[in-house]
């Protein structure tokens, strides 16, 4: 898309997906419609909900500086003050051998509980949240990622069809997602989705279940 300019004007997202070509008069309309009728949802999830390529709509967010912070969206959702993002700040900064994610440190203080931390991440990363609970792995399908990484970074492969590779995570990371994709094949597109920890990991006790996880 070429270089960012800091003293670009921002515009709503629905703006920018019009002039990009990538949605219609008649989405925008049709999505504001649904965003007013409630559940909390972003713009970002609903176009990605109608169908919009989730690379689509990730470049605009990323190149436009539209993609909110954890934080940020928390506070926006009155789930947690200033004051408390503040406080799992500075312990998230006090860290020194082990990282943990801000949404973890809420938790921990009590501030925010599981399902609230998934609905977050999902709008930050704008992805969609899947069950896994009736959802059989494939061994075969499990091999693209190799034993050790997928179980590294808790990932499991939903589908790998013609040109899309599905995969499904218990708490990504901007890092983890552009590792994927620099090392993904080129002909394949990737659809990242996110799945609860404990529908994830029988999953993968499932795949591997000659080792422990």
């Amino acid at each position: 898309m070429g270089q960012k300019n800091g003293n670009r004007k921002r515009k709503p997202l629905g703006e920018i997906l019009l002039e990009k070509y990538i949605i219609t008069h008649e989405m925008l309309d049709f999505a504001l419609e649904l965003q007013k009728k409630g559940q909390g949802k972003y713009l970002g999830q609903i176009f990605l909900e109608m169908g919009i390529s989730q690379d689509q709509l990730n470049e605009v967010l990323d190149y436009f500086q539209h993609r909110k912070k954890i934080g940020d969206i928390l506070i926006e959702d009155k789930i947690i003050l200033p004051l408390q993002l503040q406080e799992a700040l500075e312990k998230q900064r006090e860290q020194k051998t082990f990282y943990k994610p801000l949404g973890r440190i809420l938790m921990d203080l009590g501030y925010i509980d599981y399902d609230q931390y998934m609905n977050t991440l999902a709008k930050h990363f704008l992805m969609q949240i899947v069950s896994l609970k009736n959802f059989q792995p494939s061994k075969r399908l499990q091999k693209i990622l190799g034993e050790v990484y997928a179980k590294k970074n808790k990932i499991v492969v939903l589908e790998d069809g013609i040109g899309k590779l599905k995969l499904a995570f218990a708490e990504p990371s901007s890092a983890l997602i552009e590792e994927i994709r620099r090392f993904a094949r080129l002909e394949k597109k990737i659809e990242f989705y996110l799945a609860k920890s404990s529908e994830l990991d029988p999953c993968l006790v499932k795949l591997y279940a000659d080792r422990s996880i």
